[in-house]
């Protein structure tokens, strides 16, 4: 019982919660392929058996099952170094034109855009670049492709990542 009421508190708090963030979108075009020097390796993943066959991604994917659903329509990128992810994201390959930001609940035409989302940098690797790297490669993938990201206004290390790697700030968006 205990745990319903903390779950339906932990419910209300998050829809509320969304009335009070701010979300800021990011776009790149890029032309020409950017230059990078790293011993880091990056891979794409297009679908679940590939996982399978992968220690890494297998217990990377262990405990986050729901994510299992997006390889209908999205790439999973990563960088590894040794037997570790160091950082990872998602980039939407789905040819629709409307995406949903869950963060506010609201929804974002993205006519001709891919949307990279649900970035994420492990503790110990942070603050080292590897999240700017990472968007850097998936640049060089989607040549001539715009791209469209977006974080929370107040989450200052992936704004400046996201501002290294080349995308420009378009504007903010709120729930209201």
């Amino acid at each position: 019982m205990q745990l319903l009421k903390y779950s339906y508190a932990r419910k209300v708090i998050k829809y509320f919660y969304k009335f009070f963030l701010t979300i800021s979108i990011f776009e790149n075009y890029t032309i020409n392929k950017k230059k990078i020097n790293s011993k880091i390796k990056f891979f794409s993943v297009n679908n679940k058996n590939t996982i399978e066959k992968n220690n890494i991604l297998k217990s990377y994917f262990r405990n986050k099952k729901e994510k299992y659903k997006r390889f209908k329509h999205s790439l999973f990128f990563f960088l590894k170094n040794k037997n570790e992810i160091i950082s990872s994201g998602w980039v939407c390959i789905k040819k629709n034109k409307k995406w949903n930001i869950e963060e506010i609940d609201k929804k974002i035409n993205f006519k001709d855009k891919k949307i990279l989302y649900d970035f994420e940098t492990i503790k110990k690797f942070r603050n080292k670049g590897y999240y700017t790297l990472l968007l850097k490669l998936i640049q060089n993938n989607y040549l001539k492709k715009k791209l469209l990201i977006y974080t929370q206004v107040n989450n200052r290390a992936s704004v400046k990542a996201i501002t290294k790697s080349g995308f420009k700030f378009k504007y903010n968006l709120k729930k209201y």
